[in-house]
């Protein structure tokens, strides 16, 4: 239903901006009437949605790829997005003229595509912070059963096995079927994407209140990175650089602060020295 809604309110924001661009002809288009500047702006932004709706998700992978700032990474995307998309809309509209369309032609309507593109990437990235789910702090441990405390107090009184640690309250922020194993925590922004053994989503939260959910599971190996201690599977060295290949067979980085905390764990065993 999330994806619904959210899917919802992107259709109810670009109907409105495409009123709102008919209204006021930007780019010369108030010299058309105004149906013809409804269907105009209403091509533009429907192309740019279908092409630009992507750009989210390529511009997210691009930063966990090249460590680029998120807001950089989209930036990068959108620019290189809006070059097939200017030439599809420039060359529908000279329709079989095509032969005559110039350089110049496609650089006022790259300009104008990656306008409308920033605008359109820019309304999903705030029906996205609206959509996501609030930051829950977890719930309080239950206190100890009076049954519990006698048998601790008591010499020679064996207590009950312990019960398995209770699911921390971030996984229940995840989809469904998502929710399972936390292996890492990335920060992107304002955001932290919570990769589980199922996958990863984004929720809309501090690295640090998320990290503290899960206390007592794992380390905060770097700013951007939490790790849970049973994800690990082995310690890379490289140089002075260190990194962490996961169960998933990711590999996170260390941060050099990190490294005698993580030692003296006993995170870096096994490594090269």
């Amino acid at each position: 239903m999330t994806a619904r809604r959210r899917l919802f309110a992107e259709l109810v924001v670009l109907g409105g901006l495409i009123i709102a661009l008919a209204m006021l002809g930007p780019f010369g288009s108030y010299a058309v009437p105004l149906g013809s500047r409804l269907l105009h702006w209403a091509l533009y932004l429907v192309t740019g949605y279908l092409f630009f709706r992507p750009v989210i998700a390529a511009g997210g992978a691009l930063a966990r790829q090249t460590r680029l700032p998120r807001w950089l990474a989209i930036a990068a995307a959108c620019a290189f997005g809006a070059f097939p998309t200017s030439l599809v809309i420039v060359f529908a509209h000279a329709g079989a003229a095509w032969r005559s369309v110039s350089g110049a032609a496609i650089a006022s309507a790259y300009l104008q595509t990656l306008i409308v593109g920033a605008t359109v990437t820019i309304v999903q990235l705030l029906v996205e912070r609206r959509t996501a789910p609030a930051a829950v702090a977890p719930a309080p441990a239950d206190p100890p059963s009076p049954a519990l405390a006698i048998a601790k107090a008591t010499p020679g009184t064996t207590t009950p096995a312990s019960t398995p640690a209770p699911t921390p309250a971030l996984v229940e922020l995840l989809p469904a079927h998502l929710r399972g194993r936390i292996l890492c925590l990335e920060n992107e922004d304002h955001y932290v994407r919570v990769h589980t053994e199922h996958g990863s989503a984004l929720l809309l939260m501090r690295m640090r209140d998320a990290a503290a959910q899960l206390e007592g599971r794992g380390e905060r190996v770097h700013r951007g990175w939490w790790v849970a201690r049973e994800a690990v599977t082995a310690a890379i060295r490289q140089e002075r650089n260190w990194k962490l290949r996961l169960s998933d067979g990711r590999e996170v980085p260390v941060a050099r602060a990190s490294v005698p905390a993580l030692r003296a764990a006993g995170w870096l065993d096994g490594a090269g020295a």
